[in-house]
């Protein structure tokens, strides 16, 4: 189990302030961030990601500057999986062909990102599908592929931005077991962005919701 630790954080994106001088630590669990669209939610998941260096404060992966220490980029990124709210993909790329990709980034051994992708694509349910081109996606199916290359590297701290965007309610209610599951076997670390209240909740240990460039715990 991980601790990621956030001191004093601050952020801006252009010239208008996303976060004010923010404190948390997050362990095992999972986390929903809520906020209206424009507070910010995807500026501080950046943050917390490492795309983006807080303007102030620090950011500590068990003690470690996440920023500071040049040494712990490779390492972090080792133990994150990320899906941003608009995730780059090749639309003439297949889906399988996209993962293999996708792993290969991430410097998975090739067994082990053959077996893996095969039970990734089975668990978002697009295994049937995995030869066709992710162009022909619906917005959906695209979401899944990329909750699937979020999770390739087995991530003990994962971080999701709208990861429900687009989902069906039958697979809302599949991805909530799948997290739940995650939790619960390899004790990790989620932080997810939703934009439905009853789902935070429902889904969450902690709510966080940010709101006048400040995030309060609610639940």
């Amino acid at each position: 189990m991980h601790e990621l630790k956030l001191m004093d954080v601050q952020k801006k994106y252009k010239d208008k302030e996303a976060v004010r001088k923010f404190n948390y630590s997050f362990t095992n669990g999972v986390y929903g961030l809520l906020g209206e669209n424009g507070a910010g939610k995807s500026t501080f998941l950046r943050v917390l990601s490492g795309v983006y260096k807080p303007d102030k404060g620090y950011a500590f992966i068990d003690g470690l500057n996440v920023y500071e220490i040049a040494s712990m980029g490779a390492e972090y990124r080792r133990l994150l999986g990320y899906l941003p709210q608009d995730f780059g993909y090749y639309g003439d790329f297949t889906a399988e062909r996209f993962l293999r990709y996708m792993a290969a980034l991430k410097a998975l051994p090739e067994d082990y990102a053959d077996s893996r992708i095969d039970e990734l694509l089975d668990m978002v349910e697009l295994k049937n599908v995995k030869k066709k081109k992710l162009k022909t996606f619906s917005g959906g199916m695209i979401r899944r592929i990329g909750i699937a290359q979020a999770l390739l590297n087995n991530p003990e701290i994962l971080i999701l931005d709208e990861p429900t965007s687009f989902l069906d309610v039958r697979y809302k209610l599949k991805f909530l077991t799948i997290l739940k599951d995650l939790v619960r076997e390899k004790q990790i670390a989620v932080i997810l962005s939703l934009h439905e209240l009853d789902l935070a909740q429902r889904i969450s240990d902690v709510v966080l919701c940010i709101r006048n460039h400040t995030v309060d715990r609610i639940g």
